[in-house]
């Protein structure tokens, strides 16, 4: 499922200043979910480096992990309106292509078949008729791991953010998580830190 809204559109929302801040704002991926928000990391473009510098209520910069003159890799806290509501919402999460940009703003999400019908009602009373939205497969898998990581790696990241594990505050610990894939804590440490290592590489390589 694919939302599109223009900056007229979303006018209401939180997270509007961001179009005007940076000259793109691109989701690479989720670390957990808060009820502040999404946790994760973008690739911001922008004119002038001192952007980043810049306060925004709807985007918290947790560290910058890439800098160059025109782009950023950072890990972020989303705290926008839909940010939030998506925070919310069980077995739904974003994918790329997800972005902001001066003309609106386009979410990518998959999700199991119940939750995006909920998802799809309950943005009617966020956004109106304010946005576009096509229709997609949908999936129960983050793709983007699965393409990147060994398969044993796989498994292991996914149960760690269905546990909550990447949320703030986190709602399980790696023994939590060894115990119901009946494993050691320190497999899932090992797996869970080459995991990390490898979407970080990957990601900070593209820009």
């Amino acid at each position: 499922m694919q939302i599109s809204v223009t900056a007229e559109q979303g006018s209401m929302l939180s997270g509007l200043p961001l179009l005007s801040v940076y000259k793109n704002v691109e989701f690479l991926y989720t670390v957990g979910k808060s009820p502040r928000g999404i946790h994760c990391y973008v690739s911001i473009d922008y004119d002038d480096s001192k952007s980043l510098e810049v306060g925004d209520t709807s985007m918290e910069i947790i560290e910058v992990i890439k800098k160059s003159n025109t782009n950023a890799v950072c890990e972020v806290l989303l705290t926008g309106t839909l940010a939030k509501f998506f925070a919310g919402q069980k077995n739904v999460w974003w994918v790329s292509p997800s972005q902001t940009h001066p003309h609106g703003m386009t979410l990518t999400i998959r999700g199991t078949r119940d939750s995006l019908r909920e998802v799809r009602n309950a943005l009617e009373n966020i956004l109106f008729d304010g946005y576009e939205m096509r229709l997609g497969s949908e999936s129960e898998y983050h793709p983007e791991f699965s393409d990147i990581l060994p398969e044993r790696q796989t498994v292991v990241l996914n149960k760690a953010l269905s546990m909550g594990y990447y949320d703030r505050p986190r709602q399980c610990t790696q023994r939590d998580i060894a115990e119901s894939l009946h494993v050691k804590q320190a497999t899932v440490s090992e797996h869970l830190q080459s995991a990390e290592a490898t979407i970080i590489k990957k990601f900070t390589s593209e820009f």
